[in-house]
């Protein structure tokens, strides 16, 4: 049987991958693979202690991508304390997928688990599940924090399992960098540092805070948000950091500290990426962010 995306010309095809590698890019989620050989030497880098832990009780967001105002993608986050072996942990796990519409010529559903320390936020464990048409990878990373050292284990339809060995210089999955990002102070004109992989390629992460400012939601809320702007720096010879030109996230300024709007410029338009329900949640918060109608 032909699908369907297999007849779309090569344009269409690109463009439909961009418009989800947008969305996940600037959700720190981007086209995440395993290492491979090569790597440049990274700077050193922070090493940050958490002071809040605004998920502390687990939370579930949802997020609508949109591309010229077009819906294109959702992602759902749900985030859950878990104890392993007596210890606490936090998982978070990210269901994205594509919107109906889209499923007819190019259908997405992609799972990303994470689990970190409940205090430390030291990264644990990390899955990409990618089911992307016919195309079927399963990636899984395990940290082991006595050798420093990440074991990485990809296997592709069609292709031989591989297995990488990562030594890590305080080296994050994607996921992991982001609740920790959530759990320091953020201060305008700051800059924080960064070194993550998802995969084959680690990148150099860089998010600087740019101002405090109200952004507007669809729904018409008002939210004082953080403005920051992230940069990608490949450190690997090969990567996607080139995929991800101008982009903003605006981060909420109250305890909750959550992502409530993301921004991507992409070769043909805008992607956005907005919280449209928090379950933990958007309408509690609502007192807290002080929503109102929009001017």
């Amino acid at each position: 049987m032909i699908r369907l995306s297999d007849k779309m010309p090569r344009p269409i095809q690109k463009l439909l991958f961009t418009l989800w590698r947008a969305a996940a890019v600037i959700l720190v989620v981007s086209a995440v693979h395993a290492q491979e050989p090569g790597t440049k030497i990274p700077p050193t880098m922070p090493v940050y202690q958490p002071k809040f832990y605004p998920y502390e009780s687990g939370e579930t967001a949802l997020y609508k991508a949109t591309w010229n105002g077009i819906p294109v993608a959702t992602a759902e986050v749900h985030a859950t304390p878990v104890t392993i072996e007596g210890k606490k942990f936090f998982r978070v796990r990210v269901d994205a997928k594509t919107s109906k519409g889209l499923d007819l010529i190019w259908k997405m559903r992609d799972t990303i688990t994470s689990v970190f320390d409940g205090k430390s936020l030291a990264p644990s464990r990390f899955v990409f599940s990618q089911r992307e048409n016919s195309r079927v990878i399963d990636t899984e990373a395990l940290f082991d924090n006595t050798t420093k050292k990440w074991t990485i284990n990809r296997w592709q339809k069609g292709k031989k399992p591989r297995v990488f060995v990562l030594d890590s210089n305080n080296t994050l999955d994607p996921i992991t960098a982001v609740y920790l990002a959530r759990s320091i102070d953020l201060n305008v004109g700051e800059k924080l540092l960064f070194d993550v992989f998802g995969g084959r390629h680690r990148y150099l992460l860089e998010l600087a805070v740019e101002k405090k400012e109200p952004v507007t939601l669809e729904s018409g809320a008002i939210v004082e948000a953080f403005k920051v702007v992230p940069k990608l720096t490949n450190l690997t010879k090969k990567g996607y950091a080139s995929r991800m030109n101008e982009a903003a996230i605006w981060i909420s300024a109250d305890e909750r500290r959550i992502p409530v709007k993301l921004w991507s410029k992409i070769f043909v338009g805008n992607v956005y990426l907005e919280l449209v329900r928090d379950q933990a949640g958007i309408q509690s918060a609502a007192k807290a962010m002080s929503f109102g109608p929009a001017s």
